[in-house]
């Protein structure tokens, strides 16, 4: 059957009011709050950008944390729910619509910390492409920030055909939501399907929606973040600190740009040329959820032997 392919932009427009059923965010964060609370208290980090941010739940994240957190993304309507799900937490963050291009100028300072998540870099059709977001966060960082990239392992991918993800799905009363993920093989990129099955008035709604994806070698996102400036790489297999491993299903780098981080306590805005974003400065922080308690100080990431634990398999 011949599939209808989807830009990148119209793909996620159309994924925005189901992606939160799709992510299964509770779940997520309580996976992935430990990690970036380390990072946060190890490295006295203050302030935070999520590119991509989609539906906005790592901004919130970020936000409860202590940083004066921003998100920005190319999608109306991820915004606008990103908007939405802020509200709803009862946290107060900084959501801009746009894209990377030229992302470093529409800020007075620099962040201490910069994510991409959630396989966003497969989403960029070129190596230029690549190399240009690398350079605009890397622009964007204060000198001695993080850049944390985090998506699929291709190279375990391409090697062996890994076309599936575990199914992901919710309930709602007598609502239930299924999501498949699939991935179709082209000689230079792949095809990302998202198939939505609904149970809804005792019948099966369904839909499948279909986007071009690159799939970026370890060794080409290393090789680009060096020749943009990062003077520092270190790579995991998930959220636990431990080693990267070729054959796990997913991928963490951590580039650190040139110099000593000497971040400062403020508030994050827009240039003035642009539409002025709420005052992050009197924002009450929200307890953060038990599991996200902060753990025992220590020096460096703990390196654990990949071959003693499972990989955990992420979006």
């Amino acid at each position: 059957m011949e599939k209808n392919i989807l830009s990148q932009l119209e793909f996620f427009e159309r994924l925005s009011e189901s992606y939160d059923q799709l992510i299964s965010w509770p779940t997520r964060i309580a996976t992935e709050g430990m990690f970036f609370k380390k990072l946060v208290s190890d490295n006295k980090l203050k302030s935070s950008l999520d590119v991509a941010c989609s539906t906005g739940f790592h901004v919130i994240m970020l936000r409860r944390l202590g940083l004066d957190a921003v998100g920005i993304d190319a999608s109306p309507k991820m915004i606008e729910k990103a908007r939405t799900n802020s509200v709803t937490c009862g946290v107060t963050v900084e959501y801009i619509l746009g894209d990377f291009t030229n992302m470093s100028k529409r800020f007075s300072e620099g962040f201490d910390l910069i994510t991409c998540l959630g396989d966003t870099v497969a989403h960029l059709r070129s190596a230029q492409d690549l190399k240009k977001l690398f350079q605009e966060v890397y622009k964007s960082l204060n000198p001695g920030g993080l850049f944390v990239i985090q998506g699929r392992n291709y190279d375990f991918v391409m090697k062996h055909r890994a076309r599936f993800t575990p199914p992901t799905g919710s309930r709602n009363g007598t609502e239930e939501t299924l999501f498949f993920r699939l991935l179709d093989f082209n000689p230079k990129s792949l095809n990302l399907s998202v198939a939505r099955f609904r149970w809804h008035e005792n019948r099966w709604e369904s839909s499948v929606h279909t986007t071009e994806i690159y799939p970026y070698l370890k060794k080409t996102l290393e090789s680009v973040l060096k020749s943009v400036g990062f003077a520092k790489l270190v790579s995991y297999r998930n959220y636990n600190f431990e080693d990267y491993d070729p054959n796990g299903s997913d991928l963490i780098l951590i580039a650190q740009k040139k110099g000593v981080l000497k971040s400062k306590n403020s508030s994050r805005r827009e240039k003035p040329a642009s539409r002025p974003e709420p005052n992050l400065r009197t924002v009450a922080k929200k307890e953060l959820p038990p599991r996200m308690v902060a753990p025992p100080p220590f020096k460096a990431p703990l390196r654990k032997s990949a071959e003693k634990h499972p990989t955990r398999r992420k979006k």
